[in-house]
């Protein structure tokens, strides 16, 4: 491991050393074209005079140069007081304005490009630049005439392509600097390194926020200094470019030179990134600090020689203390005097050998130390190239540990294929690569039915139900995870298959990494664990229908029990001033609410004894329109409200087959529902109709405040409740147990609702007629019951 890392490093440090060879001749050509972008750049701002006007609030001119004078083609005496505004086409009036009422509010670079229309109709184009002087309430404008840009164009279009391609090679940009009006010109390399929408004019300021804050000081003294002594700028700094925030490094080169357009000082010059030139510096010092590192802390010998005399030049420190010889005794030295080494390199045809071949390695060698002690050692050599010099590289390595280690090995290897062979669980040796069985114990062959022959031409995917490509998937699973534990189906001889548990781990012979896995038989211990887990779902299901059960009619006792006690307050209040037919109704209802109760208590009594759902459904003959009156008019003297609630029958029986306890627990949860969410003047409508001569329509119609539609495949659920339900209470459990009492009846319900139009619950459920029709006949009626308060 350690001579691999070491010879990784070698190659990186040589790759480190022609890049940078070559990133030194490609930056001495950038600085030879450097000189010529400099003059082309001097030479285009000598073609590209610049007019200054100053001009008061009221758009006169106060003050102008000569190039404004040249640009206006007018005398000195006719332009003072004249307004400049005069000058600018109707079209552009309003972007003038504009642009000054910009200049005043922000006072930083603005350009705009306009037409102005001389005193004899000529047009020409300029680009402004303007600066509020606030002190004296003026503006300072500087106005480029770009008429002659296009002669420009042509004059430098021969050399532009070539001019291009030298700077962006570079990644060279250039630069003018006007120190009075504190303007820079960049070209547009320079604005792509600046990470900056490219225009002619940047503000001192906009330059000074790209530089990095670190350096920003720095460079602003040294510029300073500069400009004052009339020195030439060259400076390393970073910036942080506009667009991408990302830190670079760039130089910079300029000179002060006198500007006869501008009649002033200006300074010039380029600034080129050189961000991967310090990268790159930066990687090698890195490169040789950790090759120090690793010299000077490496476990094992490590001995540089010069290739061409065979002289020791360094030796670290562990191969000082390993062989007992000091570094004076050793540096300077040709490798055959050291009488350690002279089994090794006895002659000179042997450094011959070495150096021809650049390579020689001794697997095991014995070495003397100077202390007399004999060491097993692995000795290798190699030639490489430093600094243009050819020097050898040797590596040391003490290996007495790992011989005792690989005799020790090779007697464990002897001790494990015994137990290997008389395990009586099934073993298989695998190939992690390719799937291919290389072994197994007569274990395995037995369970599988094949031989021993036969198992060592096989692969893991011929006793396997997985796909191959699965197969090798999981063994890379094993060999990064170590111990693994799985469960899969495996193919016998016989052409059965058979669940099986293999314990998987990662074992090394003689160098070869396998894999050894022991299978288990657990084709029946599978079968009673899928047994045991029907049994616990089914254990799971009555517990939680039970539970159910148990909480609905725990929660239906509320209803006979409230009846109870209003019938009880009533007759204590009204007893003396009721008739006694007022009275043997109020008697007759408190009775009928004790017998439902008492009918409760029964089947809560019973559910311990109940094994599945369908225990609970005991239908028996009950009269259907009476037992539906009877719910409503439960729960309107519960609600204490006036709700109007019609029930319209259009049955041509009266009595059905279904479990009455049922049927109460459904429609007192749906009725009561359709009460608690409508206000007390909305009509609540109950129909009940006969389809096909087999089943029995119940239609519940309410105007309250609906259901969110996206909510109502919900509401069948344990606990939901609508979000739109406000304060009313409830446990969301109702629905659920009507549904389940549908499902016990074979039947079907559906709601429809729209939120604050009402809700339509439609229950349609198989029946059975008595016996006898004729004794079922009713009369199809409207039923209006209201409740009322006496």
């Amino acid at each position: 491991m350690i001579e691999s890392n070491s010879k990784s490093l070698i190659q990186e440090l040589k790759a480190c050393n022609l890049e940078l060879t070559l990133q030194n001749q490609e930056l001495q050509l950038a600085k030879d074209t450097a000189e010529i972008v400099s003059r082309k750049a001097k030479l285009f701002c000598e073609l590209s005079p610049v007019g200054h006007y100053i001009i008061d609030c009221d758009s006169k001119i106060v003050q102008l140069n000569s190039c404004g004078l040249n640009i206006l083609e007018e005398t000195h005496d006719d332009l003072i007081d004249f307004p400049f505004i005069h000058f600018i086409s109707k079209k552009n009036l309003s972007d003038f304005n504009t642009f000054l009422l910009k200049a005043k509010e922000n006072n930083v670079e603005n350009p705009c490009d306009l037409e102005l229309t001389l005193n004899n109709d000529k047009l020409i184009y300029v680009r402004l630049n303007a600066i509020f002087l606030e002190k004296e309430q003026q503006y300072l404008i500087t106005a480029l005439d770009r008429t002659k840009k296009e002669l420009l164009i042509k004059k430098f279009s021969e050399n532009e392509v070539i001019f291009k391609k030298i700077l962006r090679i570079g990644n060279i940009g250039s630069y003018k600097f006007d120190m009075s009006t504190q303007f820079l010109e960049l070209s547009e390399e320079l604005s792509l390194l600046f990470g900056i929408k490219h225009q002619k004019l940047v503000s001192f300021e906009s330059y000074y926020n790209i530089i990095h804050p670190d350096d920003r000081k720095t460079i602003e003294q040294y510029s300073m200094d500069c400009i004052a002594n009339h020195k030439p700028f060259h400076k390393e700094y970073r910036i942080i470019p506009k667009n991408d925030g990302q830190v670079r490094w760039v130089e910079g080169w300029g000179e002060i030179v006198f500007d006869n357009k501008i009649n002033g000082l200006t300074m010039i010059g380029m600034i080129q990134d050189i961000t991967e030139r310090k990268l790159s510096l930066e990687k090698t010092q890195n490169a040789e600090t950790r090759s120090h590192r690793i010299f000077e802390s490496s476990k094992e010998g490590i001995l540089i020689l010069d290739a061409i005399t065979g002289k020791i030049t360094d030796a670290n420190p562990f191969l000082i203390e390993m062989i007992g010889f000091n570094y004076e005794e050793l540096v300077g030295k040709e490798l055959w005097e050291i009488g350690v080494f002279k089994n090794i390199a006895a002659s000179k045809e042997a450094f011959i050998q070495l150096q021809n071949k650049e390579y020689i390695r001794f697997e095991d060698m014995p070495l003397e130390t100077k202390a007399g002690n004999s060491i097993a050692v692995e000795f290798v050599s190699n030639v490489y190239m430093v600094e243009m010099q050819k020097v050898i590289l040797c590596h040391i390595r003490d290996i007495s540990d790992r011989k005792k280690a690989d005799e020790a090995l090779q007697e464990s290897s002897q001790l494990y294929f015994a137990m290997f062979e008389k395990n009586q669980a099934a073993q298989l040796l695998i190939d992690p690569v390719d799937g291919n069985i290389i072994d197994v114990n007569s274990a395995a062959a037995q369970f599988y039915g094949y031989s021993l022959e036969e198992f060592k031409s096989m692969n893991l995917s011929d006793i396997s139900t997985f796909p191959p490509e699965e197969i090798l998937e999981e063994m890379k699973k094993f060999a990064l995870a170590g111990q693994s534990y799985f469960q899969f189906i495996h193919k016998l001889a016989s052409g059965e298959t058979c669940d099986v548990e293999i314990y998987t781990s990662s074992l090394s012979i003689s160098g070869q990494n396998l894999l050894i896995s022991t299978i288990n038989n657990i084709a029946k211990r599978k079968l009673e664990e899928e047994r045991l887990v029907q049994l616990n779902q089914q254990l799971e299901e009555v517990n939680v229908l039970k539970s159910q059960f148990i909480s609905t009619v725990s929660h239906e006792f509320r209803t006979p029990l409230a009846g109870i006690l209003s019938s009880v307050q009533l007759l204590k209040i009204y007893n003396d001033t009721w008739d006694k037919d007022k009275k043997e109704k109020m008697f007759k209802q408190i009775f009928d609410a004790v017998q439902h109760t008492k009918a409760l208590l029964d089947d809560v009594s019973l559910i311990d004894q109940e094994q599945t759902s369908k225990s609970f459904f005991r239908p028996t003959t009950i009269q259907l329109v009476p037992l539906i009156n009877e719910i409503i008019e439960e729960n309107i003297n519960i609600s204490g409200t006036n709700h109007k609630v019609v029930l319209k029958t259009n049955l041509d029986i009266g009595s059905y087959y279904m479990d009455a306890i049922m049927i109460r627990h459904i429609f007192n949860n749906i009725i009561s529902n359709a009460i608690k969410y409508s206000s007390y003047n909305k009509k609540i409508t109950i129909t009940l109709d006969e389809t096909n001569n087999k089943e029995v329509k119940f239609t519940i119609k309410d105007r309250g405040i609906g259901i969110p539609q996206e909510e109502i495949k919900y509401l069948l659920e344990p606990y939901y409740r609508a979000s739109n339900i406000g304060t009313v209470k409830g446990t969301g459990f109702g629905l659920s147990i009507v549904k389940r009492f549908i499902d016990l009846h074979k039947g079907i319900i559906l709601i429809e609702s729209v939120v604050d139009k009402g809700t339509k619950v439609t229950i349609i459920l198989p029946y059975l007629q008595q016996e006898n029709p004729e004794s079922n006949l009713i009369n199809k009626t409207e039923t209006n019951i209201v409740s009322f308060n006496p």
